[in-house]
C-alpha cells in the first residue's frame, strides 16, 4: 500500500481523532483504496508497542522474521522481490526506546566541535571524520563496479557510515523546541513589534540545533512524522516530493495559540572543498488573532569537504515578514567577510556573527534578490532597532537580550504511538543503523533508493499516458459536439 499512495497524501486532522483523509493519485484501483482504507482502520484502532516489534521466528530480538522479505510497514514492493537472506527486516522500536538519546545542553548538541577564534563550528570528533573519509572514492568504486552489474547505475548509493541513524523530518523539528517558550509568548503579545521580535527569536534560537556533523538520512517519498512536545504542541510531517525533494510540515500550537505550517524545499550545491544547502521555503505562523508571520531559513556552509579542517557555518540574509503591519526583518549571517577568492574578515567579526535589523517595510518596493549586507537594502521606511550577535551564543534586540544558548533549555520532543504505516520509525535502513550493523543497514539503503526511483519511473509513465489522454479527449471532443 505505501508505495502507490504518494505526493498528496495530506492529513487533515489528527491521528487522536481517528479522522483521516486521503486524497490518492489517479489511475489507483478501487479495491486497493478500500484495502488500504481497511489497513489504515485496522491500524487506528491498534495500539502501537506491539506490532512489529517482537520477532516473528527465530531467536535475534533484532531480527523480525528470517522468512518474510519485510516486516508489517514498509516501502519496499514485496509483490516483486525475493527474500534476501543478508537482509533480513528488522525488529521495530518500542515506544519507550524511539526518544532515547535526546540531547539538551549545548554541550551535549554541540558535542564533537569546537569553536575556533575566527567563529563557526570545527568537527573535532574523530571517529566522524574517519568515517567520512574517502567518500568520493567509494562512489567512485561503486560506478566502475556498476558497469559491470545488473542494474547499473542505479545502485550506486552513499554510503551509510556516513549518516546518523534519524530521518531529515525528525532533525529539522530541533529547530522548533524552543517553540513552546518563544512562540507561546509571541501568541500573548498584542504589540505586532514585540510579537515579532519574540518569533525573531524563536526562529534564530534553533540553529544551533540543527548543525551535525553527521548526515541524516533523506526522506522517501511519503514519509510520515507524528510528534508532540513537552507543553503538548503537535508536531506533522509529510515528505510530499521526491524530486525536487520537498517536506511539508503543520505545527498545532498548545491551546491551538497558534499553528505553524510550511514547506522545505532542500537545496545543495557544490565546490571543490565546500558545500552549501537551504531549507528553502516558507515558515508561517499563524496567530489566533489572524495575524500571519513568515520566515525564510538562511544557507547553511560546510567546509573542509575534501581538505583541510572541517567547519560549519551559517551564510546569507534570513528574513522574516508580517505584511498586515508592514513589519519586516533581515538578519545576514558572517557579514564580515570582505573582497573576494584573497578575503579577509572584518576586525572583531567572527564567522557566527550576525548583522540585522527590524524596520517598518515599504511593501510596494522593489524585491532584493541577494543582500550581502544591511546597508544594502532598499525598502527600509524607518528603522525600529537593530539585531545582533552569535548564533552559538547569544541574540540581542535592540538593548535588550533576548535568547542566550546558556539560559534556554530546549523542550522535549514524544512519539505518537498511533501512527500512520508511513512514519519514519519503520525504515529498515534506519533501524539498522541504529543497532550499528552497517552492512544491513547499507543493503535496505540500496533497496529502499531502487524503489524510490522505479515508483518515479512509473509515475513519470502515468503522467505520459494521462497528458496523452487528455490531448486526445481535447482534440476528439468538439468534432463529437459538432456531430450532435
Amino acid at each position: 500500500y505505501q508505495r502507490r499512495v504518494h505526493g498528496d497524501f495530506l492529513k487533515k486532522k489528527a491521528m487522536e481523532k481517528k479522522d483521516v483523509e486521503l486524497k490518492l493519485d489517479g489511475g489507483i484501483p478501487a479495491t486497493l483504496v478500500r484495502d488500504l482504507a481497511s489497513a489504515l482502520a485496522y491500524w487506528n484502532t491498534s495500539v502501537y508497542g506491539t506490532i512489529g516489534t517482537i520477532p516473528v521466528d527465530g531467536k535475534d530480538p533484532k531480527i523480525y522474521s528470517e522468512k518474510v522479505i519485510a516486516g508489517p510497514c514498509t516501502f519496499l514492493d514485496t509483490t516483486t522481490r525475493k527474500r534476501n537472506p543478508l537482509m533480513p527486516p528488522p525488529t521495530y522500536l518500542t515506544q519507550d526506546k524511539l526518544a532515547f538519546g535526546q540531547k539538551f545542553t549545548p554541550e551535549e548538541i554541540l558535542k564533537g566541535t569546537e569553536q575556533p577564534s575566527d567563529g563557526g563550528l570545527k568537527c573535532v570528533d574523530k571517529n566522524i571524520l574517519e568515517n567520512q573519509k574517502g567518500v568520493l572514492i567509494d562512489l567512485l568504486a561503486q560506478a566502475a563496479k556498476a558497469v559491470f552489474q545488473k542494474g547499473g547505475f542505479v545502485r550506486i548509493s552513499l554510503p551509510v557510515r556516513i549518516f546518523e541513524p534519524r530521518s531529515t523530518l525528525d532533525k529539522i523539528i530541533d529547530a522548533w523546541r524552543l517553540a513552546p517558550l518563544y512562540l507561546t509568548r509571541a501568541a500573548a503579545q498584542s504589540d505586532p513589534i514585540l510579537r515579532m521580535k519574540d518569533v525573531i527569536t524563536f526562529a534564530m534560537s534553533g540553529l544551533y540545533c540543527l548543525v551535525t556533523q553527521e548526515k541524516p538520512f533523506n526522506p522517501l517519498l511519503g514519509e510520515t512524522l507524528e510528534a508532540v512536545f513537552d507543553d503538548g504542541t503537535k508536531v506533522y510531517c509529510e515528505h510530499i516530493s521526491h524530486h525536487p525533494p520537498i517536506t511539508s510540515f503543520l505545527v498545532y500550537g498548545a491551546k491551538d495559540l497558534y499553528t505553524m505550517s510550511g514547506h522545505y524545499q532542500y537545496k545543495m550545491s557544490f565546490s571543490a572543498n565546500a558545500m552549501k544547502g537551504v531549507q528553502g521555503g516558507p515558515t508561517n505562523i499563524k496567530f489566533a488573532d489572524g495575524n500571519v508571520i513568515t520566515f525564510k531559513m538562511p544557507y547553511a556552509k560546510l567546509t573542509g569537504i575534501t581538505m583541510g579542517n572541517r567547519m560549519t557555518y551559517f551564510v546569507g540574509p534570513m528574513k522574516f515578514y508580517d505584511e498586515t503591519n508592514a513589519l519586516k526583518a533581515v538578519v545576514v549571517f558572517d557579514y564580515g567577510k570582505t573582497g573576494g577568492i584573497f578575503s579577509s574578515r572584518k576586525k572583531g567579526c567572527k564567522r557566527d556573527d550576525f548583522d540585522g535589523v527590524l524596520y517598518r517595510w515599504n511593501i510596494f518596493a522593489p524585491k532584493q534578490k541577494k543582500i550581502a549586507k544591511i546597508s544594502e537594502l532598499k525598502d527600509m521606511e524607518s528603522l525600529i532597532c537593530k539585531i545582533s550577535g552569535s548564533w552559538l551564543s547569544s541574540l540581542k534586540i535592540g538593548d535588550e537580550e533576548f535568547w542566550n544558548i546558556k539560559k534556554s533549555k530546549p523542550c522535549a520532543i514524544s512519539y505518537n504511538s498511533i501512527v500512520l504505516p508511513s512514519d519514519w520509525r519503520f525504515r529498515e535502513d534506519l533501524l539498522w543503523l541504529r543497532r550499528k550493523d552497517i552492512p544491513k543497514a547499507d543493503l535496505w539503503k540500496v533497496e529502499l533508493e531502487i524503489q524510490q526511483r522505479y515508483d518515479r519511473s512509473e509515475r513519470e509513465k502515468y503522467e505520459k499516458l494521462r497528458l496523452k489522454k487528455q490531448s486526445l479527449q481535447h482534440h476528439f471532443t468538439p468534432m463529437y459536439s459538432a456531430l450532435i
